[in-house]
C-alpha cells in the first residue's frame, strides 16, 4: 500500500538574503549581514500501539484503529474513565479526529507549522602586512545567531513534537485473544513544546585571519 514519506513535509518556505558594505580609506572596512529563514509544516509521525496486538512479535510497529464513541464503549480498559479519556483525546486531535472508524495511516499525521530566522554578521578590517606588500590580508569576525526569534521572544521559534505516538498501551489475552487497552488520562493534548535546542536561541562568535 502506498503511503506517505516519513520526511515528507506538506509545505515548506524557505528564503536567504545577504549585503555586503564596504566603507573606509582603499575599502579596509566590510560589514556583511546575512539571514536565513524556514517556514514549514511537518514533520510526518505515526499513531502506532503500545504494545503488540497482532502478535507479530514487535510493540512499536501496529497502527492504531480510532474508534467510534460507540466502540470504545465496548472496549475494556484497565481503569476507570480512561475510555471517556480516550474518547475526549481522539477529538481534540485533528487527524484522528477526522478518521474515526478508521485505521491511522503510515506517517499520516503532521506536526504543527514550525518556523525559523537564523542571522550572521561578519566585520572585516583589511590590510597590507607591509608598505611594500601588495597582498591583503582580512582579520574577520563574525557573529552566527541560530534562533534569532526565540531570541528577540521567548514564544517565538518554538518547535512542538508529538506528546506520545504511541497514546494507548495494548495487551492481548493469549487464551481469549481479548485485548485490554490503557490510556493516561494526563495526556489531554497531542503536541507539546520541544524544550531541547531546537527551540532555543544560540549564539557563536568566530575570528578567521585570510591572508
Amino acid at each position: 500500500v502506498l503511503s506517505n514519506s516519513k520526511y515528507g513535509d506538506t509545505h515548506r518556505f524557505i528564503g536567504v538574503g545577504s549585503k555586503k558594505w564596504k566603507y573606509g580609506a582603499n575599502d579596509k572596512w566590510a560589514t556583511t549581514i546575512s539571514t536565513f529563514f524556514e517556514y514549514a509544516q511537518g514533520g510526518r509521525f505515526n499513531y502506532i500501539y503500545g504494545g503488540d496486538i497482532n502478535n507479530d512479535g514487535s510493540s512499536t510497529n501496529d497502527l492504531i484503529y480510532i474508534p467510534t464513541t460507540a466502540e470504545i464503549n465496548t472496549m475494556t480498559f484497565a481503569g476507570a474513565n480512561q475510555g471517556a479519556a480516550f474518547d475526549a483525546f481522539i477529538s481534540q486531535d485533528k487527524y484522528l479526529s477526522e478518521r474515526r472508524g478508521q485505521y491511522a495511516e503510515r506517517y499520516g499525521a503532521l506536526s504543527p507549522w514550525r518556523g525559523k530566522w537564523d542571522m550572521k554578521l561578519i566585520q572585516d578590517y583589511s590590510f597590507k602586512p607591509s608598505s611594500k606588500s601588495n597582498q591583503t590580508n582580512t582579520i574577520q569576525f563574525s557573529v552566527d545567531v541560530l534562533n534569532v526569534g526565540n531570541l528577540l521572544s521567548s514564544d517565538w521559534g518554538l518547535v512542538q513534537v508529538p506528546t506520545s505516538i504511541q497514546p494507548i498501551g495494548v495487551v492481548v489475552d493469549q487464551t481469549t485473544n481479548v485485548p485490554t487497552y490503557t490510556f493516561n488520562g494526563t495526556q489531554t493534548k497531542t503536541f507539546n513544546y520541544d524544550a531541547s535546542l531546537l527551540s532555543r536561541w544560540q549564539a557563536q562568535f568566530g575570528i578567521r585571519y585570510i591572508f
